[in-house]
């Protein structure tokens, strides 16, 4: 196996289980709420607090990694840091320190994507979106597993299924022995990573992690609702996920084909149409559908910041993925709140909204030498 074909594997293989670890609390909202009388704004604020606390350390861990040339530690601190967050959210017996854990699960989320995507986006200069799809699969077969594998084990352990989860995390930092990728540390500033260019692309970049994290969070909730057991609430769940799994890299290679910045507008129109479509008639092909449309930009948000600022690429795709963290960490909260006062079907619908105006706000992204023209 060639070094970059085994960078890429490990790489994704580590974006497999970060990613699972990000959506593991939403799978449990249903037992969390019964357990400890939580409402939906409380149950948004578990699943929030980790993508808060990731859009405040990320740019600042990635920023040091790269300048210091230890991404490939920063990513075995943070699955360690993963792994034993859970743990601790496991004997957390209170919201408050469930909240608490969360924080720290956050700090162990703040760290994967600048530096495994830094990584790739260095060793495949003139493929990046091929690069970043294929990484993609790693993230969404990841995204798909977390309700299959968590209302799996929730239903057959409960609440401990916290303690199991912390297994893989402790795997991973020992395959990430195995990547030996070159490092130089870069002469870089932290200011020079925060461009008007890139910060214009971090919101466009956040509004479909608000989109499909402030949906997924509460899919397993919203079948539970509807009088389907916990297994089943989160199988059903899951096909949005499972899109992920082919919409990723064929969002990333049709990027290097057609432009980074038309992929994004078309998957931001899409989203809103089959959204609508599946609140009015909700099945599960529309739910796979909406998946897809909402999975294809993800890859190609990275490698439009991965060319915008410059050698940093590592900071780039941080200060980037801080703003998917922001639309992350509101969603939740927000949809939460609304589905309390005023049900699913409007709470979820709000983000229709939310997708039409990202895909305007594209029409502000000025093409710039290569950025959205390979």
């Amino acid at each position: 196996m060639t070094r970059p074909i085994r960078t890429l594997t490990i790489i994704s293989l580590s974006h497999l289980v970060n990613d699972w670890y990000s959506l593991l609390i939403p799978p449990a909202i249903p037992l969390l709420k019964a357990v400890y009388h939580l409402s939906y704004v409380q149950s948004g604020v578990l699943v929030s607090t980790p993508y808060i606390v990731s859009a405040v350390l990320q740019t600042y861990i990635a920023y040091m990694a790269e300048k210091k040339a230890k991404r490939v530690l920063a990513l075995k601190l943070g699955f360690l840091t993963l792994s034993l967050s859970f743990i601790v959210f496991y004997f957390s017996n209170s919201f408050l320190f469930m909240v608490l854990s969360a924080l720290f699960i956050g700090i162990g989320l703040s760290i994967y994507h600048p530096q495994g995507m830094g990584l790739l986006a260095n060793v495949f200069k003139t493929q990046k979106g091929m690069a970043l799809g294929v990484n993609g699969i790693g993230g969404a077969i990841g995204f798909f597993l977390a309700p299959v594998s968590m209302g799996y084990l929730l239903s057959r352990f409960g609440l401990k299924a916290f303690l199991i989860v912390a297994v893989p995390g402790f795997l991973i930092v020992a395959i990430l022995m195995l990547c030996k990728q070159e490092e130089k540390p870069l002469s870089i500033t932290l200011k020079h990573a925060f461009s008007k260019e890139l910060i214009l692309v971090g919101f466009v970049a956040m509004v479909s992690p608000f989109f499909s994290r402030g949906i997924s969070a509460f899919l397993p909730a919203y079948f539970y609702s509807k009088g389907q057991n916990i297994l089943d609430a989160n199988l059903m769940a899951s096909v949005m996920l499972f899109a992920g799994i082919i919409a990723q890299p064929l969002g990333g290679k049709f990027s290097d084909k057609f432009g980074r910045k038309g992929v994004i507008f078309v998957s931001y129109i899409l989203m809103a149409l089959f959204l609508v479509l599946f609140l009015i008639f909700p099945n599960l092909v529309l739910l796979f559908l909406l998946g897809f449309v909402t999975s294809v930009s993800i890859p190609v948000r990275h490698a439009l910041a991965a060319e915008v600022g410059g050698k940093s690429m590592n900071t780039n795709i941080a200060v980037s993925y801080t703003m998917v963290m922001v639309g992350a960490s509101i969603a939740p909260i927000l949809i939460g709140f609304l589905i309390d006062n005023f049900g699913f079907n409007i709470a979820f619908g709000i983000n229709t909204v939310i997708a039409l105006g990202g895909a305007f706000l594209l029409f502000f992204v000025k093409p710039r030498n290569q950025v959205l023209t390979n």
